[in-house]
């Protein structure tokens, strides 16, 4: 089972604060942010706990994004609607079971194509 997160242990105020940061460093900045944390609230978490929540964070976002372009560009179809909340969930999904993969090591960090979207296990 994947370990808990610091951050979703969290109050839900301080997690909005370290959202809107991560989003207003285009979300990088780790290390500011984790000193901040550190500083302000006595909460210390590594550079890299933070990397896999600011992905996490960032991908939520797109998902969230897109869905809210297509509506304003008059998307009116339910069923449109429906798969691209379906889709978002679905690119967090895989965004986490490659952060796992990573973990237990079955895959090296940073092998993961971006362009290809493929998955290469050398």
């Amino acid at each position: 089972m994947p370990r808990v997160s610091i951050i979703s242990l969290l109050s839900e105020e301080l997690r909005r604060d370290i959202d809107e940061r991560l989003r207003n460093s285009g979300y990088g900045d780790l290390v500011a942010i984790c000193q901040w944390l550190s500083e302000t609230h006595g909460v210390k978490i590594s550079k890299t706990s933070m990397g896999v929540y600011s992905k996490d964070r960032k991908t939520k976002d797109r998902a969230a994004d897109l869905m809210t372009v297509d509506v304003r560009g008059g998307l009116a179809d339910r069923q449109a609607i429906d798969l691209l909340a379906e889709l978002g969930a679905l690119r967090i999904r895989e965004h986490r079971i490659i952060n796992r993969l990573e973990e237990i090591g079955f895959i090296g960090k940073g092998c993961f194509d971006k362009r290809s979207k493929s998955q290469s296990l050398i």
